[in-house]
């Protein structure tokens, strides 16, 4: 009862009774995004509630303007870019993109709690 909006992207500790939950969903948090026309990768697109794509190739040479046009690259941690480069020197220095589990709870109040 005691929640209102500034607590809102803080952690809180409550108690109550799990009545439902969600399967767990993976979300795009940062995007890596391969051109289809030359293989350039577009790296670390931050993610907003939906999949957004590069506007535009950074590629000079490509120009591709078309959003549809790129893959989302999810292979690769990230972890050893220089070797990752090294292999691919079209990679443009990405990595993989990064996911976090989400899943959604329903909690309800314990009934010794609710006030008369």
């Amino acid at each position: 009862r005691a929640l209102r909006t500034g607590t809102i992207g803080r952690f809180s500790a409550i108690s109550g009774t799990v009545t439902r939950t969600s399967d767990v969903r993976p979300e795009l948090l940062v995007g890596s995004f391969r051109c289809k026309k030359c293989g350039l990768v577009a790296p670390d697109i931050p993610q907003q509630y939906h999949l957004t794509r590069p506007p535009l190739c950074r590629n000079p040479r490509c120009q591709n303007r078309n959003p549809s046009e790129f893959h989302l690259e999810i292979g690769g941690s990230g972890t050893n870019r220089a070797q990752d480069d090294e292999e691919n020197p079209n990679s443009g220095g990405g990595g993989g993109s990064e996911f976090v589990d989400w899943q959604r709870l329903r909690v309800q109040e314990n009934a010794d709690e609710i006030p008369p």
